[in-house]
């Protein structure tokens, strides 16, 4: 299960956001930014709103949507889908991210401590925001061996780990 969030619930800097940076590693603002929100519930993508709704920039590469989930909002999976230049005149750029609306009765558990579901938190940011394509590779040491690892694999593993409930 992707990242869930409330009916009613206000999306802010630490939500639905995204982190750009140049071939250094150095944060680095698009020359041209988007996103646009489609329900995919049905399990066909449904545009809501504008597509090319304007995120907002808090600092030097980092951008997010900012966005209630409306109270009416259908229950399952939504998609948000981050359209970019680096650069005046470069290549458009599309990453996608997944979330799902719940009912604020359902309940998300985990055996997994605070400290562990932030670290799992912050490694799927990683992960998504450096797997654009699908071509991007890790290397992993598990006990001993190296292993070479998709990203986009290693994200489709961490996706449905959650924070614990309270």
């Amino acid at each position: 299960m992707p990242v869930s969030y409330y009916r009613g619930q206000q999306l802010g800097r630490e939500d639905l956001n995204i982190f750009l940076e140049n071939t250094n590693n150095t944060p680095t603002n698009a020359a041209e930014i988007t996103y646009a929100l489609y329900d995919n519930t049905t399990g066909m993508e449904v545009l809501l709103g504008s597509p090319t709704r304007i995120p907002v920039n808090p600092s030097v590469g980092e951008y997010f949507a900012s966005v209630i989930i409306p109270l009416d909002a259908n229950i399952g999976s939504y998609r948000v889908r981050w359209t970019f230049r680096e650069t005046v005149g470069g290549p458009i750029q599309q990453v996608v991210q997944e979330f799902d609306c719940i009912d604020k009765a359902t309940i998300l558990s985990s055996n997994l401590t605070d400290v562990e579901a932030d670290l799992v938190r912050r490694l799927r940011i990683l992960l998504r925001d450096n797997c654009v394509g699908g071509e991007e590779t890790v290397e992993l040491d598990v006990a001993g061996e190296n292993m070479v690892v998709r990203m986009d694999d290693l994200w489709e593993t961490l996706r449905d780990v959650q924070k614990p409930t309270s």
